[in-house]
């Protein structure tokens, strides 16, 4: 089976539920179209680009689907009882927020994403003198202001 990125809302439909295990009879596909367009809200205001479940690429795909299955967790199971007191019996949960795993795994898709997106074609660097031209490498643009000096006698 051929790894792809997600190329249309059914797909990232059924990314969402496979992975959070949310059945189309508890949330259906307009309340889950409705998640992910909040995740894609979340997803813009976390990177300042815009999601495109057509043109994107699988790390932000990821992203959005996590997310998506954090909200629909939360969605179709609430946020959960932190205690109940029922008469003589009290119960106490310690545990934390069950769905924290799917918001770690969008961060650090994200995070993934843009801490590899330097750009390695070239390596601007002159043998002769040592010169590297770091702003070139990093955004392709030629700005690096040289503060070393150029030895005597070159």
């Amino acid at each position: 089976m051929a790894i792809t990125n997600v190329t249309s809302l059914a797909t990232l439909r059924t990314r969402i539920r496979f992975i959070s295990g949310i059945k189309a009879e508890e949330i259906d596909d307009t309340d889950l179209d409705l998640v992910i367009s909040i995740a894609s809200e979340w997803f813009t205001e976390q990177t300042g680009l815009t999601y495109d479940v057509t043109n994107s690429d699988a790390a932000y795909d990821n992203a959005v689907m996590y997310y998506s299955c954090y909200l629909g967790s939360i969605a179709q199971n609430g946020m959960g009882i932190e205690q109940l007191r029922i008469g003589d019996i009290f119960v106490q949960y310690v545990d934390d927020e069950p769905y924290q795993k799917y918001l770690e795994l969008a961060n650090e898709a994200i995070i993934a994403k843009q801490a590899l997106s330097i750009k390695t074609s070239t390596y601007n660097a002159n043998a002769a003198t040592g010169d590297v031209d770091w702003k070139k490498n990093i955004d392709g643009s030629d700005n690096t202001l040289n503060v070393r000096q150029k030895p005597r006698g070159l």
